[in-house]
């Protein structure tokens, strides 16, 4: 399992994002096969394909920020370590009543609602945000119910903190940065979509 991120409604609003956060965002699809979903992401973040898909991600959005260049095979290794901290404990909470508005704040830099600011003033135009976050939404979830989850972004390795040699692998901010970490639930898959803009 490993999500289409060229298809338009998510390139989209990846690219929005990244615009307006100054991020690098990931959109990573998994598997919802409890009625758990901390263990679902849980499940998620310690599998194989939960480094693939970030991984395979930051190659094609041509990034490399987890990879060197091997001159003698001629590709991109990923970097030594692990991107997840030794001790995991997941802080989720559903986002009931304003998961648009949540997700179109990311477009808008309304730091009311989240960590969302836009330091470099490229916020979007509210109306239009709505639409790509729509557009999103609707292609993910197949037109159905979805729904939101806030997720405490301590789960991944940060800049700020100090890590043996072997740790090269890190992926949010720390302290001021643009960190977040959101789940979209729909009927069958869940989509954890990762911010990580600083300044």
């Amino acid at each position: 399992m490993e999500l289409d991120i060229s298809q338009k409604p998510i390139k989209t609003f990846l690219d929005s994002v990244d615009s307006v956060l100054n991020s690098n965002t990931f959109l990573l699809e998994f598997e919802i096969k409890t009625d758990n979903i901390k263990t679902d992401l849980l499940n998620f973040i310690r599998s194989d394909s939960f480094i693939r898909q970030i991984s395979n991600q930051d190659i094609e959005r041509e990034w490399f920020n987890m990879h060197d260049f091997d001159y003698k095979t001629k590709t991109y290794k990923i970097r030594k370590g692990s991107i997840l901290k030794n001790k995991i404990e997941l802080e989720i909470k559903e986002i009931e009543n304003t998961k648009n508005e949540y997700l179109t704040a990311m477009l808008t830099g309304d730091t009311t609602k989240g960590r969302f600011n836009s330091f470099y003033s490229k916020e979007i135009e509210k109306e239009k945000a709505k639409t790509i976050v729509e557009n999103l939404t609707s292609y993910l979830s197949l037109y159905s119910n979805w729904k939101l989850f806030y997720v405490e972004p301590n789960f991944l390795k940060n800049a700020v903190e100090i890590y043996s040699k072997d740790e090269e692998l890190k992926y949010f901010e720390g302290d001021y940065g643009n960190d977040t970490a959101t789940i979209i639930l729909t009927k069958n898959n869940g989509y954890l979509l990762l911010t990580n803009g600083i300044d």
